[in-house]
């Protein structure tokens, strides 16, 4: 089995740069990340509103009300559920909707999620395949715009370069090389211990 560079950090190798020890800090402390993005997976499997742009497709209608068009929940309106961070520099496009191509840009918009939702650059979108993002009328309405600004639950963080270069040092620590390199076969082992059933050979 291979590890991340912070999983081998939890088993007490010293595995991770200064860089990554230093975003370590940063993201469990001033740049507040682990406020939702906690656990062994870095996540809270919660919901929460960061102000993402709304397109592509998956709406009802023309906007995104995440969680809220299940629930029926005001409070719930523009809530997504939080992702894991596990390999993650891996696993772009970012936001529920690919509204980032690039990790760092989604960074910075967590930081200042109305800063980011204003000044939002649509070349950064980035769809799977040949899909093409055609319907930008939520971002064209003002008032659903600002619907969508007003449920932003964040709190705004300030960091410099030099700190949010540590952040992605840090989130570089959490991928494993090794990932989606090996097959999905039988393990050798599982946890409890039991024996593995014998598997016949596919045909």
């Amino acid at each position: 089995a291979t590890y991340s560079p912070f999983d081998q950090y939890l088993r007490g190798e010293d595995a991770m740069t200064e860089a990554q020890l230093d975003g370590m800090d940063l993201f469990y402390g001033k740049a507040r990340c682990s406020t939702c993005h906690s656990g062994s997976f870095q996540t809270d499997h919660n919901f929460h509103a960061i102000g993402m742009p709304q397109f592509g497709p998956g709406k009802s209608e023309y906007a995104d009300k995440g969680r809220g068009i299940v629930t029926g929940v005001p409070d719930d309106m523009y809530r997504f559920r939080t992702p894991t961070l596990r390999n993650v520099t891996q696993s772009g496009p970012y936001g529920h909707n690919g509204a980032y191509s690039d990790l760092e840009d989604i960074v910075v918009h967590h930081l200042d999620a109305v800063k980011g939702l204003a000044s939002y650059d649509r070349e950064k979108a980035l769809l799977s395949g040949d899909l093409k993002v055609m319907d930008w009328e939520a971002l064209d309405d003002f008032d659903e715009v600002m619907r969508i600004a007003e449920a932003i639950a964040l709190v705004d963080v300030t960091l410099d370069q030099a700190e949010i270069d540590k952040i992605m040092a840090f989130l570089g620590a959490l991928t494993d090389e090794g990932a989606g390199k090996r097959g999905l076969g039988v393990p050798n082992s599982v946890p409890s211990g039991l024996a593995i059933d014998a598997v016949a050979p596919p045909s």
